[in-house]
């Protein structure tokens, strides 16, 4: 029974991890297409950074401060943005209800999302992917709020269309409430139409969703 058991928990972890796999090649597909409509000739694209202050960083995520653990997830993404990008995923999965908000809580609280809109609008492959990642786990912990404030009032409406499509895949639960009251805002028509297509999937993926954490 003990070994049935264990064998159960190994292939739901790797379901896990082929499903961040599959998110991350579909989210750099979408940066490098991001990025291909809007790079300059001859941009140089550096490689990321690393540290080996990463581990003792995180600890300052239990902190009972909210400004240091907002600090430690700029911090996080400062020295390493995929291992950033990994190690939340990991802590949204494995982590309990209570966990995942305050892991929202403090990635939203970081200031990171509106420098990620701003990657969004440059030049550099490598910054579109990470700003894809990182607003993708902010809209996976249900942190939608500061997106759909983007998504209503940017200037951009190509940039808000992507995120509305980025918003649809996270599977989050919040994001079908937040898109319908979106739609009953006063918005474009094409960003409006988005937005009702986007909540004909919210349902099933928000169903999926809650059946991951239930299990």
């Amino acid at each position: 029974m003990g070994r049935g058991v264990d064998s159960m928990i190994q292939e739901h972890h790797q379901a896990d991890d082929e499903s961040w796999r599959q998110e991350q090649a579909v989210l750099r597909r979408a940066a490098e297409e991001w990025t291909r409509r809007r790079i300059k000739p001859g941009a140089i694209v550096l490689p990321p950074r690393s540290s080996t202050k990463f581990d003792q960083l995180a600890l300052a995520l239990e902190d009972p401060s909210p400004e240091v653990r907002h600090q430690a997830v700029r911090a996080l993404y400062e020295l390493d943005p995929d291992r950033a990008a990994t190690f939340f995923n990991d802590a949204l999965r494995e982590g309990s209800a209570a966990e995942r908000r305050n892991i929202g809580a403090a990635l939203a609280g970081s200031g990171l999302v509106d420098e990620a809109v701003e990657d969004l609008m440059g030049d550099s492959p490598d910054s579109s992917y990470s700003a894809f990642s990182f607003l993708f786990l902010v809209a996976k912990a249900g942190e939608v709020k500061s997106l759909v404030q983007v998504i209503k009032n940017h200037p951009s409406i190509e940039l808000r269309l992507t995120l509305i499509k980025l918003l649809a895949s996270s599977g989050s639960v919040e994001i079908e409430p937040a898109f319908r009251l979106l739609a009953a805002s006063d918005l474009a028509g094409e960003v409006r139409a988005a937005i009702l297509e986007a909540i004909g999937q919210a349902q099933p993926l928000g169903n999926g969703h809650a059946s991951r954490k239930a299990k």
